[in-house]
């Protein structure tokens, strides 16, 4: 079970996020998210510098996926 106003440090043990980090989370979930409905494929693999091709379609799969999960636990 995921309780969401907490979270583990590396020790296991529970602790809350300041007010500060959870602006900066939202603020950068929200950023890849407008990123990921603004810039298609082609223009993924520019900005990256990387040759359009397999390597390029399996990070652009992972960028989309990073953008769908972190849409996912926006408030």
């Amino acid at each position: 079970m995921i309780e969401q106003d907490s979270i583990y440090n590396h020790n296991g043990k529970q602790s809350t996020a300041s007010t500060q980090s959870r602006q900066i989370a939202e603020k950068f979930a929200s950023a890849i998210g407008e990123f990921n409905w603004k810039v298609e494929y082609f223009k993924f693999c520019e900005l990256l510098e990387l040759e359009p091709g397999e390597y390029a379609d399996e990070q652009y799969r992972y960028f989309q996926q990073l953008a769908e999960s972190l849409t996912l636990i926006q408030p």
